[in-house]
C-alpha cells in the first residue's frame, strides 16, 4: 500500500478534532476492510454487502472527515495521511470489539449457545458433519456453525471460535490442541488405477487450482505429477472426490475420503499432515468450547 501526503496539515487537524466521532462504525470498519482487501469487491465480500454499500459508506465517511482519505490510481490504493490517521482508528477499534467479545464469551459459562468453527469445506462436510450427533446427544444445547474455507479466519476478531488447521501457529495468543495426523493416499477407480500402473505418466489425474499453489498436497502433485493430463482442478477436496469417485482421473485424498469405489495405488501413505485445533486463549475456559475439543479428539481417533 503507498502512502500519500495529498491532505493538508490543516484538513487532517479539522477532520480529527471532533473526528471519528463523526464517523459511525460501520463506515469505519468498511474502511479497514476496503484497505485490507485492496478493493470495492474485496471489502463487499468480506463484509457481505453489495459493491454499491461498500461505496457509500466510504463517501459518507469522507464527508464526516471533511477530507479524503484515500487516492486510487489504477489498481492502486494510496492513503493521504488523514486516511493513515483514520485507518489506525479504525484498527484500533476492531481490536477492542474483538476483545471485549472475547471477554464476554470467555466468562459465558453455560454449555449451550453458538460455537463457530472454521474449517475446509471437505473436512466439515464429508468427515466432522456426520459425526455431530456424537455431540449434540450429549450437548442438545450447543449450537454448532461451520465456516468452511481454505482461507485462514481470524480468531482475534471471533470470526471463528475455534479453527481447524493443518500447521501449529506461531502466535503467541492461541493455544493449538494436536488432534492428530491426516494420511494422504493416492487412488482412483479400478480402472484407472490399473491404467496408472500400466502407464504412470499418461494416467489421468485430478488436482488442485491455482487458488492453494503452496499448500503440500499441491505440491507433491508437482513432483510426483507433473507431466500427466489433468481433468479437473478444484480446490475443493470434496469436488475432487467425487470427480474421482466417477472414475474422472487418479486423486491424493484423505484416509477418510477413501470410498468403495477407490483403490488406493499404493499401499501406503504418500503424505501425512499434522491436525491441529486452534483457539483464543481467552476463551480455554468456556465449557461448550472444552465439549466441542473433547468432541473432535474423540472424532480424529478414526483418522
Amino acid at each position: 500500500m503507498k502512502k500519500s501526503s495529498a491532505s493538508s496539515s490543516a484538513a487532517i487537524s479539522t477532520a480529527i478534532s471532533n473526528p471519528v466521532a463523526q464517523a459511525d462504525w460501520e463506515g469505519l470498519r468498511t474502511f479497514a476492510a476496503f484497505i485490507e482487501s485492496g478493493s470495492f469487491s474485496g471489502a463487499a465480500r468480506t463484509l457481505e454487502v453489495t459493491h454499491a454499500t461498500v461505496s457509500r459508506r466510504l463517501q459518507m465517511l469522507e464527508q464526516a472527515m471533511q477530507a479524503p482519505l484515500f487516492t486510487r490510481r489504477g489498481d492502486d490504493t494510496e492513503l493521504t495521511r488523514l486516511g493513515e490517521t483514520v485507518l489506525a482508528a479504525a484498527r484500533a477499534m476492531q481490536e477492542q470489539t474483538a476483545q471485549l467479545a472475547r471477554t464476554l464469551a470467555g466468562e459465558d459459562l453455560r454449555l449451550e449457545g453458538k460455537l463457530r468453527i472454521a474449517t475446509t469445506d471437505a473436512f466439515g462436510s464429508l468427515f466432522l458433519a456426520p459425526r455431530l450427533p456424537l455431540l449434540l446427544q450429549r450437548w442438545p444445547s450447543l449450537d454448532v456453525e461451520f465456516t468452511m474455507s481454505h482461507q485462514t479466519v481470524s480468531l482475534a476478531r471471533r470470526d471463528a471460535d475455534l479453527a481447524i488447521r493443518f500447521a501449529r501457529p506461531q502466535d503467541g495468543d492461541l493455544i493449538a490442541r494436536p488432534l492428530g495426523k491426516l494420511a494422504y493416499y493416492l487412488c482412483g477407480t479400478a480402472d484407472v488405477v490399473a491404467a496408472w500402473r500400466e502407464d504412470r505418466k499418461s494416467a489421468p489425474f485430478v488436482g488442485y487450482d491455482d487458488g492453494v499453489p503452496d499448500i503440500p498436497e499441491t505440491l507433491w502433485h508437482g513432483i510426483h505429477a507433473a507431466g500427466n493430463p489433468v481433468r479437473l482442478r478444484s480446490a475443493s477436496l470434496a469436488a475432487q472426490c467425487m470427480a474421482a469417485r466417477a472414475g474422472v482421473g487418479m486423486a491424493l485424498l484423505p484416509r477418510y475420503l477413501l470410498a468403495p469405489e477407490l483403490t488406493p495405488a499404493e499401499p501406503q501413505a504418500q503424505l501425512e499432515r499434522e491436525l491441529w485445533a486452534v483457539f483464543h486463549r481467552d476463551l480455554k475456559a468456556v465449557p461448550r468450547l472444552r465439549a466441542v475439543l473433547d468432541w473432535l479428539e474423540q472424532c480424529c481417533r478414526d483418522l
